[in-house]
């Protein structure tokens, strides 16, 4: 019996979906709550994406190559950045993502929300 490797074509898919609702996410808090600064989500196509609120910044990088990546939410204050918690993910091809700080998977859009909550919700 073969094993069948995913092809990275599914990952890179996977990856424009997932950052897709990141940003739904964070459309949808800037418009349900007064906010001094719109939230700002900047991707590269290295598969890179940064989000920033008011006071932290989340930093995903994704190998779409493997579906795996890492992530890490940095304190936004004057001054260097502090790194307050960090892990990794990986997105599954059957959309599943299992998340270094949580147990068992999650559906894509839950995975995407518990990130943006990172960054919005107050310790």
């Amino acid at each position: 019996m073969s094993t069948v490797i995913p092809d990275a074509r599914v990952y890179a898919e996977l990856w424009i979906s997932f950052v897709s609702l990141i940003r739904s996410y964070v459309a949808a808090h800037d418009l349900s709550r007064p906010v001094l600064e719109h939230a700002l989500v900047e991707e590269d196509e290295d598969g890179h994406l940064t989000l920033s609120g008011e006071s932290k910044i989340l930093v995903l990088q994704f190998e779409s190559a493997t579906g795996t990546g890492s992530w890490a939410v940095r304190e936004d204050d004057p001054g260097p950045e502090r790194v307050l918690e960090q892990g990794k993910f990986k997105i599954d091809e059957d959309s599943q993502v299992e998340l270094s700080d949580r147990r068992g998977k999650l559906e894509l859009e839950v995975a995407a929300e518990a990130f943006t909550a990172k960054v919005f919700d107050e310790d």
